[in-house]
């Protein structure tokens, strides 16, 4: 299936995405993933949980409790997720059968991560305080490294979210500097972006090889990036329901956006190709 360019206009709100189940009230949700067309994966901070979703009947399928509360999360092509454990210093895998959602193993690192993504088998990650990204493997060696230090300059404060094209390519959003930076398999920087209309940038998600997604959390926009000429246009805002937007997901195959916000929702708002 060939991308679909995605222009200003294009987008037209759907029914909200239910998160919450019988009995919950306002949640703290900090991450999507899409499992498939009809199947959203949640990182849900309020209860400790990651939650698989039916995203076309609008309803909860299985929850997953965890030891701490989870931060990003991003799909192995193997199956499997997997989710960041801040206040552990930790990542935890999870198996995604079907419907059935189970622990499979973990990976320990030094400090807590705030970004993670899967590029080649490996996995990205972002640390603050100092601002600074790894690249490991599936086991939890370190094969590259990316710091202000080493750079010679300041290149991240908050790098806050991770994604990855199809060619090998490394987008992350620095939320403290305004900038999203492109990024090799060596991790070496290839170009920066930045725009007036970009304040804050949070969720990141790539369409095709030269057009990404971006939130504006501070903004309050949506903005459609293209890396072949730098340029960033304005796809949804505050007329369209956006407000304080954090995460992303995007599925291909059903050609909707998924919209997180950085507030007590007890759903997600959801956007489709006209």
């Amino acid at each position: 299936m060939f991308p679909v360019p995605l222009t200003p206009g294009c987008l037209s709100r759907e029914r909200d995405l239910q998160v919450t189940s019988s009995g919950e009230g306002g949640i703290l949700i900090q991450d999507i993933a899409m499992v498939s067309s009809s199947r959203v994966l949640v990182t849900e901070q309020t209860n400790d949980t990651v939650k698989l979703l039916d995203s076309q009947g609008s309803k909860l399928v299985s929850k997953l409790p965890l030891s701490s509360r989870p931060v990003r999360v991003c799909l192995l092509r193997d199956g499997r997720a997997v989710v960041t454990l801040p206040n552990q210093k930790r990542i935890q895998f999870i198996r995604v059968d079907g419907d059935t959602l189970s622990l499979d193993g973990t990976i320990d690192v030094k400090e807590p991560v705030i970004g993670i993504a899967v590029s080649n088998n490996h996995l990205i990650l972002s640390y603050s305080n100092p601002g600074r990204l790894e690249k490991i493997t599936m086991e939890g060696r370190v094969t590259h490294q990316l710091n202000n230090h080493t750079a010679g300059r300041e290149l991240f404060k908050i790098p806050c979210f991770i994604t990855s094209s199809h060619d090998g390519n490394i987008f992350i959003t620095d939320y403290g500097t305004n900038t999203i930076g492109q990024l090799d398999q060596n991790l070496q920087v290839v170009q920066t972006f930045t725009s007036p209309m970009l304040k804050s940038p949070a969720g990141i998600v790539t369409v095709s090889n030269t057009q990404l997604l971006v939130a504006g959390c501070n903004s309050n926009n949506i903005l459609m990036l293209d890396t072949t000429t730098g340029s960033m246009t304005s796809l949804l805002g505050q007329t369209e329901g956006i407000q304080r937007p954090w995460a992303l997901g995007w599925c291909p195959v059903s050609r909707k956006l998924y919209v997180v916000f950085l507030v007590g929702k007890t759903t997600i708002n959801v956007y489709s190709r006209k």
